[in-house]
């Protein structure tokens, strides 16, 4: 975080977090955000609540958000994760925070033997951090939705590389 933001602080979401994030979700990206293809991927079971970040001002509000989710392709057992929703309030947009919460939560599944990460976003903005189309060739969301946002990133592996099938909530 850039040093302007010496009053923020990057926390793991808290259960209390829950409605400042949702609202910070709906500010952001609307509350019909619930019908993007990705939702059908995401339920309170398989979150990943130690790589959910949040990060909070000095008032304590949340003013980013960054959450995973334990996703499978078909029946394999590989360690996958959905990432998203990313989100920042528009105060703080182009400040870095997203960066800080992507990287953060990037170098702790890694540390945390996750496989590989996928989501659904802008190429331009997620290739900085590794993630592109190629990993992602040969899965897809589901049928009837649209891929060609889907990009991903082996960080352990090259699982993603050789994967054939359907994205489906992991255990």
């Amino acid at each position: 975080m850039k040093s302007s933001h010496n009053n923020l602080r990057l926390l793991l979401e808290a259960k209390n977090d829950h409605i400042q994030v949702e609202t910070l979700l709906d500010l952001v990206f609307t509350p019909r955000r619930t019908l993007l293809s990705s939702y059908q991927l995401r339920s309170s079971a398989n979150k990943v609540n130690n790589l959910s970040y949040v990060i909070k001002d000095y008032s304590k509000k949340v003013v980013g958000s960054i959450r995973f989710w334990n996703i499978q392709v078909d029946s394999h057992s590989s360690r996958g994760l959905l990432l998203g929703p990313l989100a920042v309030h528009p105060i703080y947009q182009s400040e870095g925070l997203g960066e800080k919460l992507v990287s953060n939560s990037i170098e702790k599944a890694y540390s945390e033997n996750w496989n590989w990460i996928v989501l659904v976003g802008d190429l331009s903005y997620y290739s900085k951090f590794g993630f592109s189309k190629h990993p992602t060739r040969g899965i897809s969301i589901g049928s009837g939705f649209d891929n060609s946002r889907l990009l991903g990133l082996d960080i352990n592996g090259e699982f993603l590389k050789t994967s054939v099938g359907s994205l489906i909530k992991g255990n």
